[in-house]
């Protein structure tokens, strides 16, 4: 009895051994562990910051580098249809606004993080209200994308934006990316150089500052009567700009003048000499702090600053006023130009400069996208980032 009791007690333990480690079995299946994406952005007037960084300029206002919304997608390279993304994000922006620069996780699925290829990425702020298709989420796919638009109602000519605190819309895009990392971090890039995105406002602006040197009595000397006209040629600003940045943007044009209208004489502060406002070969930056210095001890008039969709095309504009010769009010023009074709691409600013001496307008036109160079650890060649 007691030998058959311990065969019984054998085959009892034998059996729940059995059934336990089929459990364990079953329940190590069924473990599947996320996997992550690290994505780094940079805020537009941030710098990639490296050991080689000096600091970075801050000609932009808090509203121009303000992001409201932000959108990631990562779609597959090599997915010639622009299928629906691999992964979205659409993240709160607070510490990107905050710090500059921020780093983001995408949960992928498990089909590529187990085959994990190349990518590409595009990162859309601001776009919301401004672009169409005006719905854009993790159903968006890459062709969308390349697609939207900033339409004719956003950033033209028929209702200027005069001001950036809606938010500027921005974008940024990285192609054929390599995915690098092991399992259950991957990240964008090699194992020697991650891929960082940078931030670009999709749009441009313009600004003119004015002044006129100090009059003297001398009746023989000819006199600024007034600025009757500030106005931009015709068919310049594009019917509608691309979202994401082409390398040929094929706009079309079709627009009248733009006018901004005239400039009392009393309001176009006097200054003793002129050309002390006047470009010479100073950085982006200290030039820009020269021209907001002059605006805040008032010696310089701001007058007409716009955002402007991207352009292909050179700007040119006409300035039409009046200047007094004894009794004799004489109505003249003056024209204003950018040097090239190309100048008033996104995330350009244009400065034109108006000053009346020697008896007449004079304008000088300074354009840069307040770009900075900078050596990024371990790599030679100088990498650049916009800044405005």
């Amino acid at each position: 009895m007691k030998t058959m009791t311990r065969h019984i007690n054998r085959w009892m333990l034998l059996l729940l051994t059995v059934l336990l480690t089929g459990c364990s079995s079953k329940e190590e299946e069924e473990v599947v562990e996320d996997c992550y994406l690290d994505i780094y952005v940079y805020a537009p007037d941030r710098p990639i910051v490296t050991r080689a960084d000096v600091g970075d300029i801050s000609v932009a206002t808090a509203q121009e580098r303000q992001v409201n919304d932000l959108k990631i997608w990562v779609f597959r390279h090599g997915d010639v249809a622009g299928a629906k993304a691999v992964g979205y994000l659409s993240p709160d922006a607070t510490f990107l606004n905050q710090t500059g620069q921020q780093k983001y996780q995408m949960l992928l699925d498990k089909g590529f993080a187990d085959n994990p290829e190349p990518v590409d990425v595009y990162v859309v702020a601001n776009a919301v209200s401004y672009v169409s298709p005006t719905t854009l989420d993790e159903n968006t796919t890459r062709s969308q994308l390349d697609a939207a638009a900033i339409g004719t109602d956003y950033f033209g000519t028929t209702s200027l934006v005069t001001s950036a605190a809606a938010g500027l819309p921005m974008s940024a895009v990285l192609k054929n990316q390599p995915i690098s990392g092991k399992f259950p971090t991957l990240r964008i890039g090699t194992e020697e150089q991650m891929a960082m995105l940078q931030l670009t406002r999709a749009v441009s602006k313009l600004r003119f500052v004015i002044c006129r040197i100090t009059e003297k009595g001398d009746a023989s000397t000819k006199k600024l009567v007034s600025i009757d006209d500030i106005s931009l040629d015709a068919d310049q600003i594009p019917d509608q700009s691309w979202l994401i940045q082409r390398a040929a943007p094929g706009y079309s044009y079709n627009h009248a003048a733009v006018s901004y209208g005239s400039i009392a004489k009393d309001d176009i502060p006097q200054v003793p000499n002129p050309l002390d406002y006047a470009y010479e070969t100073q950085t982006a930056q200290a030039y820009e702090d020269l021209i907001d210095e002059a605006i805040g001890k008032r010696n310089l008039y701001p007058f007409g600053l716009t955002y402007f969709r991207e352009s292909d095309k050179q700007l040119k504009g006409v300035i039409s006023y009046k200047y007094q010769e004894g009794d004799v009010v004489v109505p003249t023009r003056a024209t204003f130009s950018m040097a090239a074709p190309g100048d008033f691409l996104r995330n350009h600013s244009w400065i034109i400069y108006i000053y009346f001496m020697d008896s007449k307008i004079h304008v000088l036109s300074v354009t840069h996208i307040g770009m900075k160079k900078w050596i990024s650890d371990g790599v030679d060649e100088p990498v650049t980032f916009f800044n405005w």
